[in-house]
This record gives structure tokens, C-alpha cells and sequence, in this order.
């Protein structure tokens, strides 16, 4: 016990320093934090906060001032929580260091971990109970929960009015996933969305039209006209590109527009029936025999 008896004097003259010089030797501290409020009886609350950081700031926080805590056995995490809940309860320390104490205790871990009113003492647990909750978020989820905040939402005579928020001086790329989760629209033939700012409408880019880094032609793949025709004197039809043969569940890349569209090659063996390609994007795309495609030489 004498070890993290040390570790946690370390803490506290860590949280005295940032309390009287501030951050980096600057006065004051700045926390990125996205307070989320629900009203309901939740725990020993009316109001039920919880506060979201991008766990990278507090990962860095911890590596520029060396800061380490032994948290490999349960009672270390409780020694470190009954000291958090004491600094914070005699106003020593605010809720954001509090919240990066926990962030000490748990790391990177999605659920925090439960301690038992046994554990950490009824008077504590009683404490506890009235903090706002914690979670630590991604960079790319947190600023991508911030932007879905500032779209403007209003119901007008003729239809639903949006509006995405204004940047002047910046440009914002979401993945297609990314930006559905955040905007409720999909975009099924892009890799890359990018909002215009101040509209309803996004420009789409595909790995090859990538604005950032354009993605080269890949090796090993054989790109041409599918074309129908027959394998052998004695085979059935079978679709070719450039006289390689396609067979079923076959990796293939389909031409739309600027870019490639992945998928999974199948058909019906009848002549005159669509090609499907099944891709991640969609349940199937029908192309027809002439469409232009790559496959694996």
C-alpha cells in the first residue's frame, strides 16, 4: 500500500500545480468537454449530466507531465477513487480533474468500472452517486458529435429545413459511415462526404478522387469490358474481362462515376440476365454485360 501511497502524493502535487500556475505554466485551464443534460430521476439525480472528452486529451495530459497511476489490482483503483471523491468533495480539485482522475483509473475502457458502497464507503458512494458521468470519446466522435450539434433544424410551409453548419475557413471530410451516424444521410457511392457549409448538400469523393490523398491505380488487377462468352468447347457461358475468367463470389471493382465500387460477383448463368455485385455499400448493384469493371489478374 506504501507504493500507491506515493503515486497518489504525486497526483496531489500535480493537481496543486495546475490549480496555482495553470496549464503548460499559463494561468487557467481549458478542457474540451461536451456536456450532455436528461431530465428524469437518474441515480440520486433530478438531472443527469454527462460530460464527454476527446480521450486524447487526456492521454496527452498524462504523458507531458508523467503521469501514472498502478491500477492493476482492484484495490489500487478503489485507494484512487476514495482519494478522487475526497480532493473533490473539500473543493480541491473541480470536476474536470476528477473526471481526469477517472481517466487514470480506467484508461481507455468504453464502460467504467462499478466499486461496490463496501468498497469505496457509504459516505462516498453517497457523493458519488450526485456526479455527472463521464465518457471518453474518439477524436473523430467527438468533434463529429459537436458539428451534428450545430445543424440547423426547422419546419417550414413547404418541408423540413437544414442546414449544415458555417465554416469559412475550414473544409470537413467525413467517411460515408461517419457522416451517416452523425447527419442521418447516407451516402452509398462515396468514400469520402464533405458538407458544404451553410447548405443542405455535400460534395462526395471516391478513393481515387480523394481530395486528400488520391489513391493509385492498384496492382494486380486487370481492368476492361465484362464481356459474355464461353470457357472451353465443352463449358457453359462465363463472363471475362480481358480473357480472364470470372467465377462466382469473385472480388470485382465497378466503374460509377469518378470511382470503384467493391464488391462480390454473381450471376445467374442465364444469358441476358443482370450481373450482381454485392458491395458493403448497398444489398446489390445490377450491371449489365460492356460495363466496365476490374478484376484480380
Amino acid at each position: 500500500m506504501t507504493m500507491i501511497v506515493e503515486y497518489l502524493e504525486k497526483l496531489k502535487q500535480f493537481f496543486e500545480q495546475l490549480n496555482s500556475r495553470g496549464m503548460y505554466g499559463k494561468a487557467g485551464a481549458t478542457w474540451p468537454v461536451d456536456i450532455r443534460r436528461w431530465e428524469g430521476k437518474i441515480r440520486d439525480t433530478e438531472t443527469h449530466y454527462q460530460y464527454q472528452y476527446p480521450k486524447e486529451y487526456f492521454r496527452n495530459l498524462k504523458m507531458r507531465y508523467n503521469i501514472w497511476m498502478p491500477t492493476d489490482k482492484k484495490s489500487e483503483r478503489v485507494a484512487i477513487l476514495k482519494f478522487l471523491l475526497d480532493q473533490h468533495h473539500a473543493g480541491e480539485i473541480d470536476i474536470h480533474l476528477y473526471h481526469f482522475g477517472l481517466f487514470l483509473i480506467h484508461g481507455d475502457y468504453v464502460r467504467m468500472e462499478d466499486f461496490e458502497e463496501s468498497e469505496i464507503g457509504k459516505r462516498r458512494a453517497a457523493f458519488e452517486r450526485t456526479l455527472p458521468r463521464v465518457e471518453f470519446k474518439t477524436n473523430d466522435d467527438f468533434f463529429g458529435s459537436l458539428w451534428s450539434d450545430l445543424i440547423a433544424y426547422r419546419d417550414t410551409d413547404i418541408g423540413d429545413y437544414k442546414r449544415y453548419p458555417s465554416f469559412s475557413e475550414m473544409r470537413i471530410l467525413f467517411t460515408a459511415d461517419h457522416f451517416s451516424n452523425y447527419s442521418g444521410t447516407h451516402y452509398f457511392d462515396a468514400d469520402w462526404v464533405e458538407p458544404i457549409p451553410g447548405r443542405d448538400e455535400c460534395k462526395t469523393w471516391v478513393g481515387e478522387k480523394d481530395p486528400m490523398a488520391p489513391q493509385p491505380k492498384k496492382k494486380d488487377m486487370v481492368e476492361g469490358q465484362i464481356i459474355l462468352g464461353h470457357e472451353g468447347s465443352d463449358s457453359g457461358l462465363r463472363h471475362f474481362v480481358q480473357d480472364i475468367p470470372v467465377r462466382a463470389g469473385s472480388y470485382i471493382e465497378v466503374k460509377f462515376g469518378d470511382g470503384w465500387i467493391p464488391g462480390r460477383y454473381e450471376w445467374s448463368f442465364v444469358n441476358g440476365e443482370p450481373i450482381q455485385i454485392h458491395s458493403g455499400r448497398s444489398n446489390g448493384i445490377n450491371i449489365r454485360e460492356g460495363h466496365l469493371v476490374r478484376v484480380k489478374g
